[in-house]
């Protein structure tokens, strides 16, 4: 005589809530698969469009900066000595925004001779409330090193402290470079933003070999007539 007893599945058998649960893990394991697949696809347009926006930015910037003015030789004649240290007493912090403004005169005296253009443009810049003088620069690999900055967006120049322990002549060569950025045009700096994509920290060398070449210029143009003491 068999007893009654409550009904049990079969052995593999799958309740109706099993079966919803199984359904929605393979719908979302075909949508991962699907994703999966498309994921060169991806990766090709992506590839496809930075390399078409360089290159028409290089062909943007195959027009170069426009005119760039060029130096003249320092004459022993115009009394300037480019080997002295004026206003060493600027690399204090308490020392005022005037003060320091007035210790780039001796630096800006050597500019009207060798590059009026270059003098031209700190002083307008400064005239616009855009010269700022900080203890250093913000941004870039290594601010404290930098003794100068221009900011491109902002089109702002800022001046760090250390800039007064060298000597007039080599204030002088800085502000040049810092004017050579200046005049890069948006294209050299969009080129250097991708180049963020490729290299960590950004390859430096799109918008600094202009500059470190018109720095040796003006290092050539203000020493080159005079001997070292």
């Amino acid at each position: 005589m068999s007893t009654a007893s409550a009904w049990q599945p079969a052995a593999g058998h799958v309740v109706p809530g099993d079966v919803s649960l199984l359904r929605r893990v393979g719908v979302q394991t075909q949508r991962m698969a699907t994703d999966c697949r498309n994921v060169p696809h991806y990766c090709l347009k992506y590839c496809v469009a930075v390399l078409a926006m360089f290159g028409l930015l290089q062909v943007w910037q195959a027009g170069g900066d426009g005119p760039i003015p060029a130096f003249h030789g320092l004459r022993p004649a115009a009394k300037l000595d480019p080997f002295r240290t004026s206003h060493p007493q600027c690399v204090f912090s308490q020392t005022t925004a005037q003060a320091r403004w007035q210790g780039l005169t001796p630096a800006l005296a050597i500019l009207s001779e060798v590059n009026p253009e270059v003098a031209a443009w700190v002083r307008q810049t400064h005239q616009d409330g855009k010269l700022h003088f900080s203890r250093r620069a913000k941004g870039g690999a290594n601010p404290f090193g930098q003794l100068a900055k221009y900011d491109a967006i902002r089109g702002e120049l800022t001046v760090t402290s250390g800039l007064f322990a060298e000597n007039d002549g080599t204030i002088a060569a800085v502000l040049c470079h810092e004017y050579r950025h200046s005049r890069q045009r948006i294209p050299k700096t969009m080129v250097y933003a991708l180049s963020f994509l490729w290299r960590a920290g950004g390859d430096s060398a799109i918008i600094e070999n202009d500059a470190l070449l018109y720095e040796q210029e003006a290092n050539l143009a203000i020493f080159g007539q005079y001997q070292e003491r």
